[in-house]
């Protein structure tokens, strides 16, 4: 900051007038029109007055008289009301007191009537102003709880710190009717972070008042007595004792009276509080994806220790028992070995594969290459694969007549319904049946894999494409052992414009039942 923090208070003349000053509505003069109207008024009941003195003349005059004193002060305040008195006063001597028609006074006890009329009459005037200025007083307090209230309910709906500031300048300056603007802190300055209306930058004297603002947290500007010729009036933006900015609003017009000030500074402190409270929600998302990311990692790697181990460690025996033995092993024995060297190595290179494909699909960098493919071929192949590397259970292929090619990558797509066929040979047993079948439908291909296993527990099915999400042998996710197999499969899929669906039961309470739906494409051949 240029500006060295200095508590320099207001001067007193110019701190705001408490809205309670009982002595406030004495220090307005009232608007010409009251006094128009008061004049109007005592002309009225001065009517009435003479009207009723000539149907009866034991009336007395002064009652209508006071009457008329009551319509200036419940309309413009205290002295248009005083102003009635002394008109009133004046014309019930003139009119109404011997001799008529002079402002003489003919008997003594006529003095004391007028001058009890006189006092009846202001203090009339007074009680009745006073009760009218404490009712507008109460209106704009309401008024003003409620744009606060208002303005608070609209900041809370927004989470994003950004939208807030920009929200809360918005509203100040729908509120208060003048251009307002937002700085917050940042590498030890203060930049403008939002202002409607819209404003990148401010002059050098503005600038300054807001640093003066901030470093000091008071208000500086025009009725403050600090860099009053600023053009700005800036209040500092307050957590407790700490500032986090400031708020300007132009010093366009006249100076804000005592509830507008009021107003001011509660709309800059729920400001203050909104923002403070979108950044803390920003941390708190940034530490939780952290910790998400730090548990996924330690996750990923758990699961690769573990999963990675097993085939590991068979592909290790087999080749030392080659190395060490082999000269005392059967051709049938060696060959045996070696087979489970490529099974196993076969197995690795899938979780790999699953792995690097998990990757890529979260950094939105996996690449696509779309050709026009045989759906049945498809299938076909991803049942040999399956049985190749040791499916026990019975593969069906079913693929309905006619059924059109599909715009998709064929390595992908035959990874995806391998993960798929791959979870069902190893969470089912030997003797249930695996089906795959095909069928069309408006604008897709619908690829069934299902089966009459165990199926799938009902606490998993919400989760069941999931990263990492594994379950026993009883039901759930394979993908190769690492719980991603079905995760990629969706990641695939769905980057292809298509869904996929897991169902289970499906027959009575067995049996599970995944639909991958692929678009046809464009331009069929």
């Amino acid at each position: 900051m240029s500006v060295e923090p200095r508590p320099i208070p207001l001067p007193a003349t110019d701190r705001p007038v408490a809205p309670d000053d009982p002595f406030d509505d004495w220090r307005r003069p009232g608007p010409l029109v009251g006094y128009l109207t008061a004049s109007l008024s005592v002309a009225v009941a001065l009517g009435l007055a003479a009207l009723l003195k000539h149907r009866d003349a034991q009336i007395d005059a002064a009652l209508p008289l006071l009457l008329a004193v009551l319509v200036p002060a419940i309309r413009f305040g205290i002295w248009p009301a005083v102003y009635a008195s002394l008109l009133a006063f004046l014309a019930y001597n003139f009119f109404f007191i011997e001799p008529y028609y002079t402002l003489s006074v003919a008997r003594p006890s006529q003095v004391v009537g007028l001058m009890v009329f006189l006092m009846i009459s202001v203090i009339t005037a007074a009680i009745a102003g006073q009760a009218r200025e404490r009712a507008r007083v109460a209106v704009d307090r309401v008024r003003a709880t409620r744009r606060l209230y208002e303005f608070t309910r609209k900041l809370a709906s927004i989470a994003d710190w950004i939208s807030v500031t920009d929200a809360a300048a918005a509203e100040v300056q729908a509120i208060m009717g003048r251009a307002v603007i937002i700085l917050l802190e940042r590498a030890d300055d203060l930049e403008v972070a939002a202002a409607w209306p819209p404003e990148d930058q401010l002059g050098d004297n503005a600038l300054n008042a807001a640093r003066w603002a901030f470093a000091c947290r008071e208000t500086t500007g025009p009725g403050t007595g600090i860099h009053p010729d600023a053009g700005w009036m800036f209040l500092p933006l307050l957590i407790g004792r700490r500032p986090i900015g400031v708020l300007g609003i132009a010093a366009t017009g006249p100076l804000f009276d005592p509830e507008q000030t009021v107003l001011l500074h509660s709309l800059a402190e729920q400001s203050a509080i909104a923002i403070d409270r979108a950044r803390l929600a920003r941390e708190i998302d940034r530490a939780r994806a952290a910790t998400e990311a730090e548990r996924v990692r330690n996750l990923l790697l758990s699961s690769i220790s573990h999963d990675f181990r097993t085939p590991l460690a068979s592909i290790l025996g087999a080749a030392t028992s080659l190395t060490s033995y082999g000269d005392r092993f059967s051709p049938a024995r060696s060959a045996d070995l070696l087979a489970s060297i490529r099974e196993e190595a076969e197995h690795l290179d899938a979780m790999v594969r699953n792995l690097l494909s998990i990757t890529r699909l979260e950094a939105g960098a996996l690449d696509i290459h779309k050709d026009w493919l045989d759906v049945a071929d498809l299938m076909d192949r991803v049942a040999a694969v399956a049985r190749r590397r040791g499916a026990r259970q019975p593969l069906h292929v079913e693929a309905a007549p006619g059924l059109p090619l599909i715009r998709a990558d064929a390595g992908l797509i035959d990874q995806a319904i391998a993960n798929v066929v791959a979870n069902a040979v190893r969470l089912c047993p030997a003797t249930a049946n695996i089906r795959l079948a095909a069928s069309q439908r408006a604008g897709f291909v619908d690829i069934v894999v299902e089966d009459d296993g165990p199926g799938i527990a009902a606490d998993l099915l919400p989760r069941i494409f999931d990263k990492f999400v594994r379950a026993p042998r009883e039901g759930g996710d394979g993908g190769e052992g690492s719980g991603l197999g079905l995760a990629i499969t969706r990641g695939i899929v769905e980057a292809h414009g298509g869904g996929v669906k897991a169902e289970s039961p499906i027959a009575g309470p067995h049996g599970s039942r995944f639909t991958l739906s692929l678009p046809i494409g464009s331009d069929t051949p």
